[in-house]
């Protein structure tokens, strides 16, 4: 494709993702469900790298950032983050469709960017699961070439091993189309990428999950569409307090369905072009299907498998595994609009199907402009968190630190009442222990940290001090302005205040530094070397790749400036 075409791609990519994220160029954080940013992530916190006694679902994401964010404003850093996971969903989209013209690289990019799975995701915070979603399509389009990059593959596997069921969709992915790679290699690259959660997983030990959070989190069905069309949509989250209103409308029913018409016309020239790709993206969306609805079609037999294998507990969120359906989705969707805009072209109706390939997704989820509506508005930590951080920072108390009450999401004012998980569990510069349980419409699912389960036990017991300072916890911070808070006081009678104004700073008498085991830490360690040289490595093959393809467009350029114009070479349009 010619140059200026690849340009406009990405242009277009680009005013897509900044449509959706035109909040985020003011300043502060953007604080959603689990998306929780903070000014500054310590760096020697051992839950970042794997250590802590909570299971691995931020590693290796939280570190990633927490490194980025001590070079770079942590600000800058989420923008980057949100916008490029959104603008490499998009041109990673398009290259799905590398042999397809402008129009249906254009659609691909589109659908690609503006779905209900962005949506929804957006919307909890599950930044890295938008990261690991564009990654996944990166994935795919390498692999479907007759000579997969090795360092490209390297970085799309590292993308959607951010988290522990994006590394199992990216292993997926791998096994699954990875013939051309050769599947012993791509399989190996994958274990070694996922190592950071794996290793740790395995080091702290059994896992203990609940089995009611599958009927919780199972995938849900959105209005007229059903749980099917819900899950072909690429929607269907748990939470329906992050779907917007009228998405299973009988207008939202009809795009669907025009959508998805498009992509099966697409993906039928796929099975005249190149079959075997068509096999793969069609193996890659099946096993995302089978995932989504085991927790609607076969809640018990998945709820016995999580009672009987803790870790299966990363599968009870099935619409998450929609990301396996987007190449699907996303191929078809292209090919189908650069066959109608071929097949109108003899009439003079090109331009009808290239922009209705362009406005269609836009149509089905309205809501995704604006950073949600402006539900994804930045705001600033109160001036009160500050203080509070400074003095644990200044505090000589050992031991770790829990916060009250003891709750898992919080609702502040100063975050306009939206809902968030704790900032405290990331704000301080020690490990810090909150509640990991959830409540889904009114039933509590239980969570998996045994120190947090300890934690809230001592908070029940009839001397609190001398039981959190058997724990480990030597300090203790109040959220003044948290509901339950004056309950949550009675639980620090008789500690010392160390300052704070909202968030209050008490110290608990003879608690003690709870050490990471030695081997535990030499392990991850070296699980962290081995995985910073293989995606250092990726991303330098990376860097030098696009400096060389520059310096040879900028040459070129020179070049033809210096040619008559006969003589300059010309861009002719594909038929």
């Amino acid at each position: 494709m010619a140059a200026w075409r690849r340009t406009i791609v990405l242009q277009w990519s680009l005013l897509l993702a900044v449509l959706v994220g035109l909040p985020w160029f003011r300043p502060g954080f953007v604080l959603s469900y689990d998306m929780v940013w903070v000014p500054r992530l310590d760096l020697g916190r051992p839950d970042l790298w794997g250590l802590g006694s909570a299971l691995p679902r931020a590693v290796p994401s939280d570190a990633v950032v927490a490194v980025l964010g001590a070079v770079v404003d942590p600000q800058l850093v989420q923008r980057l983050v949100l916008l490029g996971a959104l603008f490499l969903a998009g041109v990673g989209g398009a290259r799905l469709v590398a042999t397809a013209g402008l129009a249906g690289r254009t659609a691909a990019a589109t659908i690609a960017i503006w779905n209900p799975y962005v949506l929804e995701r957006l919307a909890i915070g599950q930044w890295p699961m938008l990261l690991g979603y564009a990654a996944i399509l990166w994935l795919v389009a390498e692999l479907r070439r007759d000579d997969p990059r090795l360092r490209t593959v390297v970085l799309a596997l590292a993308g959607t091993a951010l988290t522990p069921a994006g590394g199992l969709m990216g292993l997926a992915v791998a096994v699954l189309a990875g013939a051309r790679f050769g599947l012993v290699r791509i399989t190996v690259l994958a274990a070694l990428l996922n190592a950071p959660w794996l290793v740790s997983s395995f080091l702290r030990g059994s896992v203990r999950a609940d089995p009611g959070g599958v009927e919780a989190f199972a995938l849900r069905s959105e209005g007229l569409l059903g749980h099917v069309g819900t899950a072909f949509s690429l929607g269907g989250i748990w939470n329906a307090d992050v779907v917007p209103e009228g998405r299973g409308s009988t207008l939202v029913v009809v795009l669907t369905v025009t959508v998805w018409a498009l992509a099966l016309l697409g993906l039928g020239v796929l099975a005249r072009t190149a079959r075997p790709d068509l096999v793969a993206v069609l193996l890659v969306a099946v096993a995302g299907l089978a995932v989504a609805f085991t927790g609607w079609l076969a809640p018990t037999a998945l709820a016995d498998l999580v009672a009987a294998f803790g870790p299966a507990a990363v599968l009870r969120d099935g619409a998450r595994y929609l990301a396996l359906v987007a190449p699907a989705l996303v191929v078809g969707f292209g090919l189908g609009a650069d066959r109608l805009v071929a097949l109108s072209r003899s009439r003079g109706l090109a331009a009808a199907p290239a922009v209705a390939g362009l406005l269609l997704p836009l149509a089905v989820v309205p809501a995704l402009a604006d950073g949600f509506g402006g539900r994804l508005e930045p705001v600033q930590y109160p001036r009160s968190w500050e203080t509070a951080r400074l003095v644990v920072e200044r505090s000589t108390v050992q031991g770790d630190l829990a916060v009250l009450p003891f709750t898992a999401y919080r609702a502040p004012s100063w975050n306009a009442g939206r809902p968030v998980l704790d900032p405290a569990g990331r704000f301080f510069d020690r490990p810090t222990v909150t509640d990991d349980r959830l409540v889904v419409s009114g039933r509590t699912v239980a969570g998996e940290d045994p120190r947090a389960a300890a934690v809230r036990r001592a908070l029940a017991s009839d001397d609190v001090p001398r039981a959190l300072a058997r724990l480990g916890i030597g300090l203790v911070v109040l959220v003044t302005t948290a509901p339950d808070a004056d309950r949550a006081a009675r639980s620090v009678r008789g500690l010392e205040l160390l300052g704070g104004t909202d968030l209050r700073v008490y110290a608990v008498e003879g608690a003690k530094e709870v050490g990471v085991d030695d081997t535990d830490r030499a392990v991850m360690t070296a699980v962290w070397v081995v995985w910073a040289v293989v995606v250092g490595a990726a991303l330098a093959g990376s860097a030098t790749g696009a400096a060389r393809r520059l310096g040879g467009l900028l040459t070129s350029s020179r070049g033809s400036e210096g040619q008559p114009a006969e003589q300059r070479p010309r861009h002719v349009p594909e038929p």
